[in-house]
């Protein structure tokens, strides 16, 4: 019998796992963590996308009003001539479209308002702000009891305001050089000491602080001379009127200028379908005027004018009223001293959840933007016109 011990064989130790029941409570918490970081991350992107939005709506907001205050501010200034100076127009008046009440030389701004978006009035955007819905006959101009003129007409976007604003850039590289023939005719141009250089069409002042003419230079940019050349309406808007003779005959004291004639208003991105704050600049003529937008968002302008009455139920220099475009008295806008604008701005995108509607006061008018989740702020500011506080 062998005396070798006997060896014994052990089972391997035996691995356990989850039960149903701990899966299940392993799973639960999983759902729950996960839920939370979606719960997070969710509310972290709308925080961010609403920061986002206020910070671009408030950049807009009042990047669009300092535009705007920079232009008003120079608006019917004559350079270093003080007081009102008489101008000869050598424009064409009565064309159609209503070239006249952009290139009025008594008219530093004009405007229209759109109807029922006076004071105290309520007034509810459309959902796609198609200015295609608009009529002229919807805004009113009472200094000219004209409709919007036909050139905007289908550009600006229903229960918005339009402003025109005209001001000077002085041109410091030429005066005049006279001699034969008289500067004076109506023939004759304005010869200058050396090449203008200014863009052909533009529209230009003269003026030696006793006169001026206003015209559109019909002139290329190497001629020395300016030239109240004919050009018709439409081509290139509004062209001259060459039976009218230059109100003197201008020697090395005189002061040209280029006349920036710009329309500010509320109009629509054909290719975001977003709306704007647009310029429609016609220092070159009607035919050559392209919109151009500013700012993105800006869904609804309203403008008040502070009128100051003529003696002896005002003095010129104080704001008697806050007026409407429609409510300027007939001939009235040389008494418009100040402005009070004020813009809706919107976010491009939707911010949040909310589609409540939102109704912001906007001069003295209610606005209503349907809710669709953007953000929304009114802008405002009140500009006087500086070169109307100066008295004779």
């Amino acid at each position: 019998m062998s005396d070798t011990p006997s060896q014994s064989i052990t089972s391997p130790p035996t691995s356990n796992g989850f039960s149903l029941i701990e899966l299940m409570v392993a799973i639960t918490l999983g759902l729950l963590l996960t839920a939370g970081m979606i719960q997070l991350f969710n509310s972290s992107k709308v925080t961010f996308r609403t920061n986002d939005a206020v910070a671009r709506v408030q950049e807009n907001g009042r990047f669009a009003l300092e535009i705007l205050k920079i232009q008003l501010r120079e608006a019917g200034t004559l350079g270093f001539c003080a007081g009102q100076i008489p101008i000869t127009n050598h424009l064409n008046t009565g064309c159609a479209g209503g070239s006249d009440d952009f290139f009025d030389p008594d008219l530093a701004v004009v405007g229209w308002e759109y109807s029922g978006t006076g004071l105290g009035d309520g007034f509810t955007l459309p959902t796609d702000l198609d200015p295609g819905t608009a009529s002229a006959g919807d805004w009113d101009s009472e200094a000219n009891s004209t409709a919007l003129p036909s050139q905007l007409s289908g550009l600006v976007v229903p229960g918005s305001d339009v402003l025109v604003v005209r001001r000077l850039n002085v041109v410091d590289d030429f005066t005049a050089d006279p001699g034969p023939p008289p500067n004076q005719t109506t023939a004759a141009s304005i010869t200058i000491t050396g090449p203008n250089g200014l863009p052909e069409d533009s529209i230009i002042l003269v003026t030696d602080c006793s006169t001026a003419d206003l015209f559109q230079n019909r002139s290329n940019a190497s001629a020395s001379a300016l030239s109240a050349g004919t050009g018709s309406c439409s081509n290139p808007g509004p062209g001259n009127n060459n039976s009218i003779d230059w109100s003197t005959s201008y020697g090395d004291a005189m002061q040209t200028f280029t006349v920036e004639q710009v329309a500010y208003y509320i109009g629509l991105n054909a290719t975001t379908g977003q709306p704007g704050l647009y310029r429609w600049n016609m220092s070159r003529g009607t035919s050559a005027a392209q919109a151009e937008e500013i700012i993105e968002g800006a869904e609804s302008m309203q403008i008040l004018y502070g009128f100051s009455r003529a003696a002896p139920n005002g003095d010129g220099q104080s704001i008697n009223d806050w007026l409407t475009a429609s409510n300027i008295p007939p001939n009235g806008w040389p008494q418009v001293i100040a402005l009070r604008l004020a813009l809706s701005i919107r976010s491009t995108e939707t911010a949040d959840t909310d589609n409540t509607d939102i109704t912001l006061n906007l001069g003295g008018s209610n606005i209503t933007a349907p809710g669709d989740g953007r953000i929304r702020q009114p802008f405002s500011t009140t500009v006087a016109l500086r070169n109307r506080l100066l008295v004779d």
